[in-house]
């Protein structure tokens, strides 16, 4: 199987020199991985060094034979599972086959709120406490889980004003702008576990502490049990003159010989009508960059300025690859859609943002029917277009580690 460059490697096999943490985890998820499989063949097993990627999810949100999940990303800090990027249908089915346990697991990451994006937060935001519950069942000490789960996602912003042939932005006959069509992360996260908002899935404040509760309802709380908390903060979504903004900045491993601080980034990115951003994350001096979906191009190019702007220099570049180019060439097109090219990327904006900011690699992600059986044309027109770094096709379950 082709190896990534020098600075990166696709795990084929167990890394020696794994973290304490990392074999503790493994040694408690075994029942969620497949039990036909040696527990070694797991995804988890392939994650070593200091900043990795994990792909839950390579496709997009048609349901096809192929198999691939929707969008969805961990990432692992000194082999430790410590960010969620997107979370969509089929990445909780994932995680339960790499064996990885999410127990500590505080960052979510939701670059927009298609449901391609989000659809499988719960089931996921549930088994962090299920995976905390199984860790203490089988001996290892560990306190009830209180830490809040920490989520960040792009803002609501009203509708583009323009035309009244462009309906496609809901402008009003008046040309005004059209009405919000999207919520903002909090609304979203809030209209889920929200008590005082009545949220649709509030139960979960209860259902964690009854799960979790060592006494037992309905007994008196015992002192390990857990809570339910989140925290939810908006991103700014406006796409003109964006300027990337600090979602985090936070030492891991303080006073340990492994010590390291983690920064988070993220940029609006134009994904037609539909608020959305892209992320950026350091560790160590390697650099995680994801677009989510977006167009790339947009009006006046200032969604291209802002991917290249977030992907100065990044070590892996995970790119939105849903479409080809939109453009009359029959050997190129498959199928032209405006809509498709308004939200997607094309393979020859994908060079440009690869080539302008010096990226060492990138990872084609979000594949769809159209660009899934033509990755070797998309490589094609890739490099036709001046990008020479490393090209890689994102597949469920791959491991990326960061030497």
């Amino acid at each position: 199987m082709k190896m990534m460059s020098q600075k990166y490697k696709r795990a084929e096999k167990i890394g020696k020199g794994l973290l304490a943490f990392a074999i503790l985890a493994s040694a408690t998820t075994t029942a969620f991985a497949d039990k036909d499989k040696d527990k070694d063949e797991t995804a988890f097993k392939k994650v070593e060094g200091e900043l990795s990627v994990m792909v839950l999810g390579s496709g997009g949100p048609i349901a096809t034979a192929e198999g691939r999940a929707s969008a969805g990303y961990l990432i692992f800090t000194d082999g430790k599972p410590r960010i969620l990027m997107d979370v969509g249908g089929g990445t909780y089915q994932r995680l339960a086959e790499s064996g990885t346990n999410i127990k500590d697991l505080d960052i979510v990451l939701l670059s927009h709120l298609h449901a391609d994006h989000t659809g499988d937060l719960t089931s996921v935001i549930k088994t962090i406490y299920f995976h905390n519950n199984l860790a203490r069942s089988q001996g290892i000490t560990t306190e009830g889980r209180t830490a809040p789960i920490r989520i960040w996602g792009p803002a609501s912003t009203t509708v583009p004003r323009g035309s009244g042939k462009q309906g496609f932005y809901f402008t009003k006959p008046d040309g005004t702008d059209g009405p919000l069509v999207y919520p903002s992360t909090v609304d979203y996260v809030d209209g889920h576990y929200s008590i005082p908002k009545s949220g649709v899935e509030r139960y979960l404040k209860a259902f964690v502490f009854g799960i979790s509760d060592d006494n037992g309802p309905p007994f008196a709380p015992g002192e390990n049990a857990s809570n339910f908390a989140y925290t939810t903060t908006d991103l700014s979504s406006k796409i003109p003159f964006a300027e990337e903004e600090e979602v985090l900045r936070q030492v891991l491993n303080e006073g340990e010989p492994n010590e390291g601080e983690l920064v988070i980034k993220a940029i609006a990115v134009d994904h037609g009508p539909v608020p959305a951003v892209a992320f950026r994350i350091e560790y160590k001096g390697h650099t995680i960059v994801y677009s989510g979906d977006t167009g790339t191009k947009g009006p006046y190019n200032f969604g291209m300025a802002n991917m290249k702007t977030i992907s100065a220099n990044a070590d892996l570049l995970i790119y939105d690859t849903a479409v080809m180019e939109n453009t009359v060439d029959p050997t190129t097109r498959f199928p032209r859609n405006p809509l498709f090219h308004i939200l997607h990327t094309q393979p020859s904006l994908i060079a440009e943002v690869a080539r302008e900011a010096d990226v060492d690699t990138v990872l084609l992600s979000h594949l769809t029917p159209v660009t899934s059986p033509r990755v070797d044309l998309v490589k094609d027109l890739i490099r036709d277009n001046g990008y020479t770094g490393d090209i890689e096709e994102a597949e469920d379950l791959e491991v990326y580690n960061l030497d």
